[in-house]
């Protein structure tokens, strides 16, 4: 039986949906619980101006510098408010026409092999390392991202030279997508480049009139957002107090272990066996440097060798490398490492799998095509069983942070996310036990962590030993004191300073 376009379309949107089913009734965790729960920004309506117009990029908010994205939650706020179904359901639904899309640019290069071309979509969409991205709506800019620049794509890609005009409208609507992805994240600004990659490997032989409006207009769009958004940030942030740090503290010894940061995303596409949400050091011991370093070779020697059997591959593998670019900690960034940040690259994956199926190599090998169609397929079954698995990682804040100190004991992050989560669950001894971690794996430096010993030890009937905590709290920082403040600055959940405010009001 041979699907039309529209139901395979059909087909893998119902398959990625079917996938990410779970998450729909998930909650929020991580920051969306402050960005979301705790935070008034995007639900007040007076704040639609200053995102749409781009205003939002000199204010001192949490995502000023993706306009786009906060757009895209404040819609779903004024719909939903602060129940996470609404939330989910947008993600869940965008991730579905991201791999859709995949497969529409997939289908625009194909040569003959359409049926295969489809699974290239398919391990995108059930792919573990994008439950990140798909399962915490504050993390949604890089879906919103990789939509805009695959429609960049799309649009570009369905240019008729003999349109009327020049086919004017359709460049300009290429720029504007150029313009959202950015907008979403700064990976976006692949977006004229992949377009322009196209471009190159399939059109040119073509007028070059629409191309010139399409790619400079979106390349112009591009640039004038990047430069604004560095030239109106605030120069004094109150959410933002700390600064990023290079990993290993100095641009030189980031670049020391950045490859090991690329062999750990290589490794997570191939055997996604070790999916954390916090990164750090600890994360990558098991890829030394040297052996880092011949990983990431073998990649670029690998995708060498793919552009020069197939020039198409030279698309695939832009959409792999270029997002990353924005994320290689040659800029100090709040996490050096993430799954999320593996979301936009994973349509390149898709497509260069797609690539391969269809390759004249294979087809000239019936029976290896086979064997790699057939392993594909178990591969697609098999990375579906593991996505759906990881999404119960996503749904409650216990879960995340289990998980993510038992792959990462030496977070502070994990060790106190997992404190106050053990908190709210009632399991104080435990909480307990961890909040003193995390308060030694900060070196005590962190009045957060002596907050949420002070509020244990509270819940426990030991007062006294609770407000020498609260004391000891508000001596490391301060801004304790203030906990209204704190979750105006979005530093602090509603519910926790509630709890907090009452604490301290005993210490006084």
């Amino acid at each position: 039986m041979r699907f039309t376009p529209r139901q395979q379309a059909l087909g893998l949107a119902a398959i990625t949906l079917a996938v990410f089913w779970p998450t729909l009734f998930a909650g929020f965790v991580y920051d969306a619980r402050l960005q979301i729960v705790t935070g008034d920004f995007i639900h007040n309506p007076w704040n639609w101006l200053p995102v749409l117009s781009f205003g939002v990029l000199g204010m001192d908010v949490l995502d000023f510098n993706r306009p786009v994205h906060l757009a895209s939650l404040m819609l779903d706020a004024a719909i939903w408010g602060r129940e996470p179904f609404g939330y989910h359901l947008t993600s869940v639904v965008l991730h579905a026409a991201n791999v859709v899309m995949a497969w529409g640019v997939l289908r625009g290069i194909r040569r003959q092999a359409e049926a295969l071309c489809y699974l290239g979509a398919v391990l995108f969409a059930v792919h573990p390392v994008v439950t990140e991205a798909v399962c915490e709506p504050t993390f949604r800019e890089d879906l919103l991202a990789t939509a805009f620049s695959l429609g960049a794509l799309l649009l570009a890609m369905r240019h008729d030279p003999a349109a009327r005009g020049g086919d004017r409208w359709r460049a300009i609507a290429v720029a504007a997508c150029c313009l959202l992805a950015v907008g979403s994240k700064e990976s976006g600004y692949a977006a004229p480049l992949l377009v322009a990659i196209y471009w190159w490997l399939c059109r040119r032989d073509e007028p070059a009139g629409f191309w010139r409006a399409a790619i400079g207009g979106g390349l112009a769009a591009t640039a004038a957002f990047l430069t604004a958004r560095f030239l109106l940030e605030p120069d004094q942030s109150a959410i933002f107090e700390l600064k990023p740090e290079y990993p290993g503290g100095s641009l030189a010894a980031a670049m020391a272990i950045e490859p090991r940061i690329l062999a750990l995303y290589t490794q997570l596409i191939l055997f996604p066996i070790n999916l954390c949400a916090d990164y750090g050091l600890y994360s990558v011991q098991h890829l030394p440097l040297p052996v880092a370093l011949a990983i990431v070779a073998a990649a670029i020697a690998a995708a060498i060798l793919a552009i020069r059997a197939d020039r198409r591959m030279a698309l695939a593998i832009a959409m792999i490398a270029l997002p990353l670019l924005p994320v290689a900690n040659i800029i100090p960034i709040y996490r050096a490492a993430a799954d999320r940040y593996l979301y936009f690259p994973m349509a390149g994956v898709g497509l260069a799998i797609g690539l391969c199926l269809d390759s004249a190599w294979l087809a000239a090998r019936p029976r290896l095509r086979e064997i790699a169609t057939i392993g594909c397929m178990a591969a697609a079954v098999l990375l579906g069983m593991a996505c759906i698995e990881r999404q119960k990682v996503w749904a409650k804040p216990l879960a995340l942070w289990e998980d993510t100190f038992r792959k990462n004991p030496v977070a502070y992050t994990a060790a106190s996310g997992l404190a106050e989560a053990l908190r709210e669950a009632g399991r104080l001894p435990e909480a307990e036990k961890l909040a003193r971690e995390a308060i030694r794996l900060s070196e005590e430096k962190r009045g957060e962590a002596w907050a949420t010993l002070a509020l244990i030890l509270d819940g426990q009937g030991r007062e006294a030993e609770a407000l020498e905590a609260v004391k000891k709290a508000v001596d490391v920082e301060p801004k304790l004191a203030d906990p209204e403040g704190r979750v105006r600055v979005l530093a602090m959940e509603r519910g926790y300073a509630e709890e907090w405010g009452r604490l301290l009001a005993k210490r006084r």
